[in-house]
């Protein structure tokens, strides 16, 4: 049994896949296992894949059709025999000290989830603070729901035995943040956390990911997501950071104007409820009244001229 377990669901990632594996198995922490979720790939992931496996004995290469990344982490999930596990994404890597500093955390404050900061790269290199509000597993949900933390499994050490003691499953048929709906299951049964506060993830921005596009089947995937928050968080306790979540979705989409007129005029006596209620500044909100009354360039122009949120 490895004492950490590195689940990479893989798809058509040829280009960057071989970084990501190399990154890897250079670390400095040498007992890890290393499960490669093929989920249908029609490129040469397959192959790079296989001659990784053969290279080195600590990568295991599962083969399936394609079913979307949620079902690919949650076949990781089933075939993992580490002690602790984490995920990864075929387009990222991660610096050499990250298995050994993440596990040496867990097992020095023998934590359920180990929390560690990222650098989201894109035209810059930006260190991403992940630090808690707060360790209660409460106020870390709010953190992630509202934007403060990323809901991400790529930078949270999770002991794994979680998943099957409390019968936690990434969702079918959700593929936008099943990993932040996965990562908010586990909190809502564990009391240890602890944050590490160094990043060594090397998020990578990807232009045509779900979580970068807007367009009316992103929306619904987000509805969806919305949905099964709903129901895995039904204490009052939340019901504040589920409605502004709600509401960050809905703006990105009028911003990208996926609606007509009428059909925001239609849907404005709901939004305006959401946005009143939610904690956001008086400018936000004049922002956002007026980007669902389907007024995008007057507020477009408060926002650059006036407001400045």
């Amino acid at each position: 049994m490895a004492k950490i377990s590195v689940i990479i669901p893989v798809y058509n990632v040829e280009n960057t896949l071989k970084r990501c594996l190399d990154s890897f198995l250079a670390q400095s922490f040498k007992d890890f296992e290393l499960l490669l979720i093929d989920d249908g790939s029609i490129d040469g992931t397959g192959t790079i894949c296989e001659t990784y496996s053969l290279k080195d004995q600590r990568v295991r290469v599962i083969h399936t059709s394609n079913k979307g990344v949620s079902q690919a982490r949650e076949l990781g999930i089933r075939e993992a025999t580490g002690v602790y596990s984490i995920h990864a994404d075929g387009d990222d890597w991660v610096e050499p000290e990250m298995l050994k500093d993440m596990y040496e955390e867990a097992v020095a404050t023998n934590a359920d989830i180990v929390i560690s900061d990222y650098y989201y790269v894109k035209d810059e290199v930006e260190h991403c603070v992940q630090k808690p509000s707060s360790v209660n597993t409460k106020n870390i949900i709010c953190d992630i729901l509202t934007g403060k933390m990323f809901g991400s499994t790529w930078n949270k050490l999770v002991r794994h035995q979680l998943y099957e003691c409390y019968g936690i499953h990434f969702p079918k048929d959700v593929n936008y943040c099943e990993d932040s709906l996965t990562i908010i299951r586990l909190l809502l049964h564990i009391r240890s956390v602890t944050y590490l506060p160094k990043a060594y993830y090397h998020y990578m921005y990807n232009p045509f990911s779900i979580t970068q596009l807007v367009s009316r089947k992103t929306f619904e995937e987000r509805k969806n997501y919305i949905n099964c928050l709903k129901q895995i968080l039904n204490d009052v306790y939340f019901e504040k950071a589920v409605q502004e979540n709600i509401l960050r979705m809905k703006i990105d989409a009028y911003y990208s104007k996926l609606f007509t007129s009428r059909e925001l005029k239609n849907m404005y006596p709901e939004n305006r409820k959401y946005i009143m209620q939610s904690s956001c500044c008086l400018n936000l909100k004049i922002l956002m009244l007026l980007v669902s009354w389907g007024m995008y360039h007057l507020a477009v122009f408060l926002e650059r001229k006036i407001l400045h949120v």
